[in-house]
């Protein structure tokens, strides 16, 4: 995952970009192995007017990736992730800053965002989606923009908006999302974590336990059990559609409202 850093301010298109084949497969063995024996997850910031193209593969592959998107900005600031875990909704700020300095008479940090943020997936399990959701909200009124300019905050931050638009992107090996860098995201784990999957996947694995026929059926009553096993996980998969289909307009609803 990287984050690039900037000054600028924009209040350009909130609509994510997703670039496939980014890197063919040799090379992303090479990062693999690259962020497998460096094993971080902590924050590194590299300056490109000091380093051009990077001083690690690593810098190389993502300073790369910059030059090939036209985007100049000076400080790239990225970590590494090995695993798949949950990320709740938030958004990309300098936290240092944010912990220094608060808004005139509140206990509110000030924030400043990345200009873009991108993640970048490398290798993934075969049965692996591990999404990251980013969402679309409404500008910020004029009171925030005021305020914002006093406190010489961004003004693309702050408070979470009125939501408009939800986007998932699931991962692949050699995708690029990338984002504007003040939109709030977030990575559900497992996958359809908001859709109930934890409780579905425990029922699934219970139920699994009852799959192996009972002893000593004749070769009739065993097509007969293996008949009703089929039925009945017919059933539950369109209980299952139904439940999801339900949840995401909910949820979509929800996001619009």
């Amino acid at each position: 995952m990287l984050c690039t850093l900037s000054a600028a301010i924009s209040l350009l298109s909130t609509t994510p970009r997703v670039f496939d084949s980014v890197f063919a497969p040799s090379a992303i063995r090479t990062l693999v192995a690259a962020g497998c024996d460096r094993s971080h997850s902590f924050t590194t910031v590299l300056d490109r007017e000091v380093s051009r193209s990077g001083r690690t593969v690593l810098e190389r592959a993502l300073t790369a990736v910059l030059d090939e998107l036209g985007d100049e900005s000076r400080y790239v600031e990225y970590w590494w992730r090995g695993g798949h875990r949950r990320m709740d909704s938030h958004r990309d700020v300098d936290e240092a800053l944010c912990r220094s300095r608060s808004h005139a008479g509140t206990a509110v940090g000030v924030q400043r965002c990345p200009q873009n943020g991108h993640v970048l997936y490398l290798e993934l399990a075969e049965e692996l989606r591990g999404p990251t959701c980013v969402w679309e909200e409404a500008p910020p009124d004029e009171a925030w923009l005021s305020e914002a300019a006093a406190a010489e905050a961004d003004a693309r931050a702050g408070p979470p908006r009125e939501l408009t638009a939800l986007h998932v992107v699931p991962a692949r090996p050699g995708r690029l999302l990338r984002f504007r860098g003040d939109q709030l995201h977030a990575v559900p784990a497992p996958a359809g974590e908001w859709l109930g999957e934890a409780e579905e996947t425990a029922t699934r694995r219970a139920a699994d336990t009852a799959d192996a026929p009972p002893p000593g059926l004749t070769e009739a009553e065993f097509l007969r059990w293996m008949s009703r096993q089929q039925e009945a996980k017919a059933e539950a998969a369109a209980e299952r559609s139904e439940a999801v289909e339900a949840a995401v307009e909910a949820a979509v609803e929800a996001a619009v409202e």
